[in-house]
C-alpha cells in the first residue's frame, strides 16, 4: 500500500510519469513483479537504475506496456520505467553514426549532450532504448549504438508515418527543443489543469486505500475549513467531487493509465 508521503505528485510530472505512479499501484503488477523476482537467478537481479540488461522473463512485463518490471516502489525519477513503442508511440526510433561521419557536427543530436537524467535497458538484439527525463519531461530513443555504454555517438531521428506519428513529430521537436535549450531553459505552458486532475486523483485514491472516507479526501483536496462550512450544504457537492475524483484515480490504476501515453509526450 502505497504511503500517503508518496503521493505528492510523481517525480515526472508528465503524462509518462503518472502513468507510472497510476500503474506502480495496481495490484495485479505488483503480483506479477514478484513473480518476476521469484522466478530470477539472483545473478540476474540488479539495483542498477541507469543501466538493466534483457532478461528471459522481461516478456511478462509486456502486458502492462512495459519492456521490463520495475518495482512497484519505485517512485522516483531512478525508477527504471521503459515503456513499449506499441503502448508509448511518441517513443522515437533513432540511427546512430559514426564518430567520424559528416553526421558528427555541431548539430548532431548526441546522448551526451543533454543535461539531465539518463537510463538505458538493452535489448539482446543489441537495441538500446534509453529514456530521457526530469520532472518536466519524458522523451525515449531507441536505436542500435556500436558501444552500448557510448553516450557519444551522433544519431538522428526516424519518423515514420504510421499510427502515431503527429505523437513522434511532436517528441522530436521537444528533443529538438531540448537539445537546443537545455533542460533549465525547457518549460511547457498550459498543463497545470490536467495535471491538477490527475494529481488529485493519485491523491483520493491513496487516502481510500488507506482506509480513508471521502470526507478525508475533500479535507485533502479542498481544505478543512471549506469542508467544513460546505460538507452538508445542499447537493453535497464536495462529497461527489470527492468521489469523482477517486473513480478516476481508480480507472487509471486499473487500466486506464495507458490512455495517458498516446498523448503529447510531455
Amino acid at each position: 500500500m502505497t504511503g500517503l508521503t508518496q503521493i505528492l505528485g510523481p517525480a515526472s510530472e508528465t503524462y509518462a510519469g503518472y502513468a507510472w505512479d497510476y500503474l506502480r499501484r495496481n495490484s495485479g503488477y505488483a503480483r506479477d513483479y514478484d513473480v518476476d523476482m521469484s522466478s530470477r537467478d539472483p545473478s540476474e537481479i540488479t539495483n542498477n537504475s541507469q543501466l538493466r540488461y534483457e532478461a528471459v522473463t522481461d516478456n511478462l512485463a509486456h502486458r502492462w506496456g512495459l519492456e521490463c518490471f520495475e518495482s512497484p516502489q519505485s517512485a522516483g525519477l531512478d525508477a527504471l520505467v521503459i515503456w513499449r513503442q506499441d503502448a508509448f508511440p511518441g517513443a522515437l526510433s533513432v540511427h546512430y553514426h559514426s564518430k567520424t561521419s559528416r553526421n558528427n557536427d555541431a548539430t548532431s543530436f548526441k546522448l551526451s549532450n543533454f543535461d539531465c537524467g539518463k537510463q538505458h535497458y538493452v535489448k539482446a538484439n543489441g537495441t538500446r532504448i534509453s529514456v530521457i527525463k526530469s520532472t518536466d519531461f519524458w522523451l525515449q530513443i531507441s536505436g542500435k549504438p556500436k558501444h552500448i555504454a557510448d553516450e557519444d555517438q551522433p544519431f538522428s531521428v526516424l519518423i515514420d508515418g504510421g499510427k502515431g506519428a503527429r505523437r513522434r513529430i511532436d517528441a522530436l521537436r521537444q528533443l529538438t527543443s531540448l537539445s537546443r535549450n537545455g533542460s533549465d531553459n525547457f518549460k511547457l505552458l498550459g498543463r497545470q489543469k490536467a495535471f491538477a486532475k490527475m494529481r488529485n486523483a493519485l491523491l483520493a485514491y491513496d487516502i481510500r486505500a488507506e482506509g480513508g472516507s471521502y470526507r478525508d479526501v475533500a479535507i485533502a483536496l479542498f481544505g478543512a475549513e471549506n469542508v467544513r462550512q460546505n460538507w452538508d450544504s445542499t447537493g453535497r457537492f464536495l462529497k461527489g467531487r470527492s468521489i469523482r475524483a477517486y473513480k478516476f484515480g481508480e480507472r487509471m490504476v486499473a487500466q486506464d493509465y495507458q490512455s495517458l501515453l498516446p498523448k503529447k509526450t510531455l
